[in-house]
């Protein structure tokens, strides 16, 4: 009788999630369809040039201050506590503690960002800093674009709260929309404040962008009767859990991001110019897939992870982890293998005239290649942190992060030296690392919650690395043969890909690449039928 009843339990969550990850998949994929449009803008204008070095090195101090005090971390804290102030209908006590979190993290962004206002041309010039073999002017440039873009730091601040709420009360799509305004606004500053301002017009369209981000979730607050309060709290417990959990996770980030934004731009400024650029560039693609998939599906499943593991369901949280990182998987590796086969075109597609060169292309290339590792490791890892902070616990991947920030430091000052990979091997340092950081992660959640299928994630993983390969010979012999422009390479090769891929993957008896379409069909009956 209880299985009976929970069957249906399942299905509603099977469905929800599904919704859930359609909406976030669906508003990311416009995002990136909108950054498909702003890189070759920006692209023809600035290429790999000294300019935009500076603008990617002074963007890592403001990205970061944003992770660790408004974004990633906060959002790892706030979303458990607040979930659970809902399910026990405490619309007051939900309200209070939105606002009293809302006023103190935007009070603790407006002294960092002040302090790093202050003390920019430290951060940018000590020999620790983020441009110490800019030339004098390329320093003062990152100096100047450092402190315009804090200030859509300090809107961020207020921003992605009001998303981590919604997305609390399993609304996603103005949190989906938000991203695609951002992109909007930077679009406007490189088309339109460029040509007159030079580089600082696209960091005050990051700016204005990032109140763009702000302003159209404002609704969203009205809809769920969000109410914003005075006052800091500093005594209320809810907060003070918010804070406990916060902590860890903030630590964590701000090791990963400076072990990825920090070191590439220390060491990249001293490689020549247009490698920081380039990594940025790299970067961007790989970052693509791994929104739509990792990041995607960890933000979908986070909330219903939270809800279960409040109710002590090991069984439905196994299978929503588990589910999750089979899924990610399965997507991962074929958009691994696609970028390494058909890297090269895409970069000529999209951003090869004006400014950006053939040799910004292969400098771009080289960079992509590297950074497929981390595509895949960086999209377990978003399933996996998240599962700790279900159970509410961000201390034990703040403990392995020591370790593997400690690691990618080491392996990006080995690997990126000129007699080894150059810049390439920054990225190469970064995808190892994260890729040891999820493993482990993955081993201490199933010795200390058995919340893991291995068997059926180990059989999915190799099946779909199997069709991957399959998928990238065929492409690879494709181009070999036809010669395509890289237009028709990349349609063309990615079209055969996909089906090759597909179809290996129903071959070899992969379950999710079966059972996704009839989920997503159910779950949109569901939404329907509700």
């Amino acid at each position: 009788m209880e299985n009976q009843q929970q069957a249906p339990v399942n299905s509603q969550r099977t469905a929800s999630v599904t919704r859930s990850t359609l909406i976030v998949m669906g508003g990311m994929a416009v995002a990136l369809v909108a950054g498909l449009i702003r890189q070759p803008i920006i692209a023809s204008r600035f290429g790999t040039s000294a300019a935009l070095d500076a603008y990617g090195a002074a963007n890592g101090i403001p990205e970061l201050l944003v992770m660790m005090l408004s974004g990633g971390a906060l959002a790892f804290a706030f979303i458990p506590i607040y979930s659970e102030k809902i399910k026990q209908a405490e619309n007051a006590d939900a309200n209070r503690l939105f606002s009293q979190v809302v006023n103190n993290v935007f009070l603790l962004t407006a002294a960092a960002s002040l302090v790093v206002v202050l003390l920019a041309p430290l951060f940018v010039r000590s020999w620790w800093g983020i441009g110490p073999n800019f030339d004098p002017e390329t320093q003062r440039l990152t100096v100047q674009l450092m402190r315009i873009l804090l200030i859509s730091t300090l809107i961020f601040s207020v921003s992605s709260l009001i998303t981590g709420t919604l997305q609390t009360h399993q609304h996603f799509l103005l949190p989906a929309i938000a991203p695609v305004l951002y992109t909007g606004g930077i679009i406007f500053g490189a088309v339109v404040l460029s040509p007159a301002m030079g580089v600082h017009g696209l960091a005050w369209g990051a700016v204005i962008g990032a109140l763009m981000h702000l302003l159209v979730q404002v609704p969203g607050l009205l809809i769920y009767r969000v109410r914003w309060s005075p006052g800091l709290g500093w005594k209320n417990p809810a907060l003070q859990k918010v804070g406990i959990l916060m902590l860890p996770r903030a630590i964590d980030l701000l090791m990963a991001r400076a072990s990825i934004d920090w070191i590439n731009s220390n060491l990249g400024s001293g490689m020549g110019t247009g490698r920081i650029a380039a990594l940025r560039y790299g970067y961007q693609l790989m970052n693509m897939p791994w929104t739509l998939i990792g990041t995607a599906i960890g933000i979908a499943v986070f909330p219903t992870l939270a809800q279960i593991a409040a109710g002590e369901d090991t069984k439905s949280q196994r299978r929503a982890l588990s589910g999750s990182l089979r899924a990610v998987l399965v997507l991962a590796l074929p958009a691994a293998a696609g970028l390494l086969v058909l890297g090269r075109p895409i970069i000529q597609l999209l951003f090869e005239r004006g400014e950006f060169t053939a040799q910004s292309t292969e400098l771009v290339f080289y960079a992509l290649q590297f950074y497929v590792v981390a595509l895949i490791s960086q999209s377990v890892l978003e399933v996996v942190v998240r599962a700790f902070a279900a159970q509410k616990d961000t201390l034990t991947p703040l403990i392995v992060s020591f370790f593997t920030t400690t690691l990618n430091v080491i392996l990006a000052i080995w690997l990126s030296s000129p007699k080894r990979l150059s810049h390439g091997g920054l990225a190469l340092a970064n995808g190892i690392a994260v890729g040891i950081e999820a493993t482990i992660g993955l081993i201490i959640i199933h010795l200390r919650w058995n919340l893991l299928d291995g068997r059926q994630i180990g059989l999915d993983t190799l099946r779909a690395l199997a069709a991957s390969v399959l998928m990238g010979i065929t492409v690879i012999l494709y181009l070999w043969l036809v010669s395509p422009d890289p237009f028709v390479a990349v349609v063309g090769g990615g079209m055969i890909g996909l089906a090759v891929y597909f179809g290996a993957a129903l071959l070899l008896g992969i379950d999710d690449i079966r059972t996704i379409p009839a989920t997503v069909i159910a779950g949109v009956f569901s939404k329907r039928t509700d």
